[in-house]
């Protein structure tokens, strides 16, 4: 091919002269350049590809208009060439468009392997324009044609029946369709393996290295993580060598390598390589943004966002934080690395959602979300409501569009801001939040039978917390009872429903009973205060808890101390029996 490349300026003047003698010279040249020999050691730059393909249907384009009408073999096949250059090009409508020129040349007789890899481009375009049942028809009449030819000379560098098979896994995996596909790259890993070890380093090293990469993504979409580090350290191993300037797409599939592995291996527990894998993936779509920024912004969110969780906390996490708690201690405090990263990831997001929204409106949601959790460990509470309010926002307008896609997101957002409100003391302003996700998760627990029972008792919870902050008692307790009613019924119908919650509920109901309680004692309304302190005695009269006890404790001793005698008169007009006193033991007589 070398020779025939450096010659090409022989046959280009003779078709410059007289098309008919010198341009099938010229044709024949230009497609022998595009379907290289012997060693396929590197691949050619598209630009390169581009033009040949280019000079060759023009070429054959003149011949098969002129008045004899020939040359319909070669046209057919330098469309379907030319089609596969503007595929490389990232060009897929042009592409498809010369494929479907390739199939209506009348009179065209390519050979078994040239029609097999003409099936083969098309399948590839189909997919990457959406079309992908079409894909997957045209991909299983590839198959069958690869496995029926034997390429020869210099048309094995066409294709092969084992690169048929990864494109249509591929195609599967663009469908969802997961299993079938991680099933056909395990096939098409049987074939490779029983090549001898030459012919897969000359002919079929790209399409295993290409074939391992993609099977890491479905291994790991499967959970088979363990599985998934192997066929990714195998991908590594056979690209060994490999020069990016040689292979264009090396980068790339490197890129999405390592951010698979990076979740594979902090599934296995092994957080160090995860961490290191999540590294080099940032790294490699650095590299493929600064290539192509249009192809290489979307793999940069997908590797930032797994560095981003495996430096800090996950992204999402499995259920509202209480205000009160403590940060739990697994949790790290987030780093400077952590906070450019979210910082630069939520950029990208709010760049990418301009001119595609349904996709990056939700992940900029998402990063937003995270960076206000950081903000808020770090106490700057106003930061994090800022960050959580344009989150909230955000998750709106996707529930919009997709209610059931996103309302629990929305729901789960509007939670962490009532807490982030709460913490940056915009008492007032958390209440509205705490009701709206409240009523969501009301909505969805009577159509969606997957949302954990839960989530109702813990935003009633947090409805209660808010309430109880900006001093209605009133409809605190309300939210109290509610909440410790739905969770005992939780666990009449599934006992392995958490104890805590139950604790979590009570002590937060005594607790408001009590400063209910002392609120009222303060106040003079000697009545109220015994309507509480008798709630907060049948509260502690059926349950065990220590908490609970220690709360009815306190609320008596405050009435003796604070007005005894006024709040006997009152608990013996309400009740008829004496007012209970405080033994020697520690208990409520």
């Amino acid at each position: 091919m070398g020779a025939v490349r450096i010659l090409l300026p022989v046959p280009r003047t003779l078709a410059r002269a007289h098309v008919g003698l010198g341009g099938p010279l010229l044709g024949a040249a230009l497609l022998r350049c595009l379907t290289p020999g012997l060693f396929l050691v590197w691949q050619r730059p598209p630009e390169r590809l581009l033009a040949w393909s280019e000079e060759a249907v023009a070429v054959y384009r003149t011949l098969h208009e002129g008045p004899r009408r020939r040359s319909g073999d070669g046209l057919a096949l330098a469309l379907v060439l030319y089609a596969n250059a503007l595929y490389a090009a990232g060009r897929y409508e042009e592409a498809l468009a010369a494929s479907d020129e390739s199939r209506a040349v009348v009179g065209a007789r390519m050979s078994p392997t040239q029609s097999a890899y003409a099936l083969r481009v098309r399948t590839l375009l189909l997919t990457e324009t959406g079309r992908l049942d079409e894909a997957l028809t045209v991909a299983r009449q590839c198959v069958a044609a690869y496995r029926v030819t034997e390429p020869r000379g210099r048309e094995k560098s066409l294709g092969s029946y084992a690169d048929a098979l990864r494109i249509q896994a591929w195609v599967l995996d663009r469908m969802g369709r997961v299993h079938e596909s991680v099933n056909l790259y395990m096939e098409c890993a049987e074939l490779l393996r029983a090549l001898p070890m030459w012919r897969v380093l000359l002919r079929a090293g790209r399409v295993k290295v290409r074939m391992l990469c993609e099977v890491t993504g479905g291994l790991r979409a499967l959970g088979r993580f363990e599985e998934a580090v192997s066929a990714g350290n195998d991908a590594l191993w056979w690209s060994t060598g490999m020069n990016p300037s040689y292979y264009p797409d090396l980068v790339w599939l490197h890129a999405q390598l390592f951010t698979d592995l990076a979740w594979c291996y902090a599934a296995t527990g092994d957080l160090r390589r995860a961490r290191d894998s999540a590294d080099q993936a940032v790294a490699k779509c650095r590299t493929l943004v600064e290539q192509d920024a249009v192809t290489g912004l979307p793999r940069l969110v997908l590797a930032l966002e797994s560095r981003t969780a495996l430096y800090g906390r996950s992204p999402v996490p499995s259920a509202d934080p209480l205000p009160s708690a403590a940060v739990p201690p697994q949790v790290e405090q987030p780093g400077p690395q952590q906070l450019a990263d979210l910082q630069e990831l939520s950029e990208l997001c709010a760049r990418l959602a301009v001119t595609d929204p349904v996709v990056y409106e939700p992940r900029l949601a998402q990063t937003l979300d995270e960076l206000a959790f950081c903000h808020g460990l770090l106490g700057a509470d106003r930061q994090a409501v800022e960050a959580a309010d344009r989150s909230v926002a955000l998750l709106r307008r996707a529930a919009d569009r997709d209610p059931r896609g996103y309302e629990p997101e929305l729901a789960r957002t509007l939670a962490n801001l009532v807490i982030r409100r709460s913490r940056a003391e915009m008492r007032e302003d958390a209440v509205a939040p705490a009701r709206e996700a409240l009523a969501i998760t009301r909505r969805l627990a009577e159509t969606d039978e997957s949302l954990p029972p839960f989530l109702t008792v813990q935003r009633l919870e947090l409805l209660a917390w808010s309430l109880r902050r900006t001093g209605d008692d009133t409809q605190a307790l309300a939210c109290y009872a509610e909440a410790e009613t739905l969770q005992h019924e939780l666990m009449a119908a599934e006992p392995e429903h958490s104890e805590g919650r139950v604790t979590a509920v009570l002590t937060g109901y005594a607790d408001t009973l009590r400063a209910t309680a002392d609120a009222h004692l303060a106040a003079g309304r000697f009545d109220d205060a015994a309507a509480a302190l008798r709630r907060l005695l049948a509260l502690d009269g059926r349950t065990d808890l220590p908490e609970v006890r220690a709360a009815c404790l306190g609320a008596f001793a405050d009435a003796h101390d604070m007005a005894a005698n006024e709040i006997r008169g009152a608990w013996q007009a309400a009740t008829t029996d004496p007012f209970p006193s405080i033994d020697d033991s520690g208990g409520a007589g």
